[in-house]
């Protein structure tokens, strides 16, 4: 993103509270590779949303990005725009219905400690 970063979405289009400008994570293959977007995560703690392929969880491949060009890149996004904090939303394809769930915390997670004992 540059100073000159810019969107130009007609009046009453933007579906998000957030700012178009709002910070999110994406991937290499989102951004170049235009795989589609079928997980998004809108983060309990901070509000950033995580708007993923599934296709890699190299942290070479994230990209810190804004919510309005991945919303130019596929503005179906516009059907989770009102996805809570702490939630996460997924789907087989662009196009499938979106399944959405409250996000797995660490406490969820399994203890890998636990599981080598």
């Amino acid at each position: 993103m540059t100073d000159a970063h810019t969107h130009e979405f007609e009046p009453g289009t933007w579906p998000f509270k957030d700012s178009q400008f709002a910070d999110a994570l994406s991937t290499l293959p989102v951004l170049e590779d235009e795989a589609p977007i079928l997980l998004v995560s809108h983060d309990a703690d901070d509000g950033m949303w995580q708007v993923l392929c599934g296709t890699t969880n190299e942290p070479d491949d994230g990209r810190l990005t804004c919510l309005g060009c991945l919303f130019e890149l596929d503005p179906t996004l516009a059907e989770i725009a009102d996805l809570p904090r702490g939630w996460e939303a997924y789907r087989e394809a662009v196009g499938a219905p979106w399944s959405r769930e409250p996000s797995p915390t660490d406490e969820d997670a399994p203890d890998d400690a636990a599981d080598e004992a």
